[in-house]
């Protein structure tokens, strides 16, 4: 246990390899980007060994440095959580659930109304876009479209998933071709759905051309563009244009008909949704109702 690096090093490492930049780091840990250096640097000269790659603004991590990062997000994720039981006695009765927006309203809200009769915890839940801090936000859950944000920490897939064009019947009948390959719908009349700087834009219409044969070329109008997946699929409810959307999402959409997906062309996503949540309380009684409550036990 002897020569110890400093903790602040550490965590100074931590939250930058996390958020992949020294100001966001500063910002998380309430200092200067140039203190976080500082302490990186003295972390460095520590462990002799360079941590991250730095291109003026810009950082990324060197071998060491991913070496390191994994361990060492586990070890905070994991003191974290044993803070948190000892601190609070409503941790049986309350879970923390972050989610992302995409899942929230249309996924995650209809299971979740009946959680606390059923299993006698209350969810606290946030709607929160990529990367969460489980310890300074004090999260329980995090349900979110990939892992990549959070390595060390328990993961477990929820579900795989593909888009599917989509729009209400009037569009379709005004712009339908015979092979539902969309090749009369106009490029302003595609609603893009971006997902905001943490992710590329999941899914893309391009993406969705080369699946089906007829892109390649790059869109003439950028058409509708919306920060959130709900909005899209209201706005081709509203008969705004056709949206990409993952189809569970959907599906009950197309079964009442309020939407039509007109073609046969799905678009695989690249990633699973999954839950996230520390190591350190993966035995905890109310994760524990959550995830059977969500089949994953």
């Amino acid at each position: 246990m002897q020569n110890l690096p400093s903790l602040n090093g550490l965590r100074a490492f931590e939250v930058a390899a996390r958020c992949g930049s020294f100001v966001l780091a500063g910002n998380e840990l309430g200092v200067s980007s140039a203190a976080v250096s500082l302490q990186v640097k003295s972390l460095e000269d520590h462990l002799g060994k360079k941590l991250f790659l730095r291109k003026g603004n810009r950082i990324s991590l060197t071998d060491a440095g991913e070496e390191m990062y994994p361990k060492l997000a586990r070890a905070f994720g994991e003191l974290s959580e044993a803070t948190q039981i000892v601190r609070s006695n409503k941790r049986t009765r309350q879970l923390v659930v972050s989610v992302l927006p995409a899942l929230s309203e249309l996924w995650f809200l209809p299971k979740a109304l009946s959680f606390r009769d059923k299993t006698g915890v209350s969810l606290d839940i946030r709607v929160q876009e990529d990367p969460i801090d489980f310890e300074r936000e004090a999260i329980d859950v995090r349900l979110t479209f990939g892992s990549a944000f959070y390595p060390g920490y328990r993961q477990i897939p929820l579900f795989s998933d593909f888009a599917v064009p989509i729009c209400a019947p009037s569009f379709w009948a005004q712009y339908s071709d015979p092979e539902g390959m969309l090749t009369n719908v106009p490029d302003a009349k595609l609603i893009h759905n971006k997902w905001g700087p943490s992710y590329a834009s999941e899914p893309v219409w391009m993406d969705w051309r080369r699946e089906a044969g007829t892109g390649g070329v790059a869109l003439s109008s950028p058409g509708l563009v919306l920060s959130d997946t709900s909005l899209a699929i209201s706005a081709a409810k509203q008969e705004a244009g056709i949206a990409l959307a993952p189809s569970i999402l959907v599906n009950s959409d197309i079964a009442s008909g309020s939407l039509i997906s007109p073609s046969k062309v799905t678009l695989p996503m690249k990633k699973d949704y999954v839950c996230v949540f520390p190591n350190a309380r993966a035995e905890t009684p109310a994760i524990r109702l959550f995830l059977e409550y969500l089949g994953l036990n």
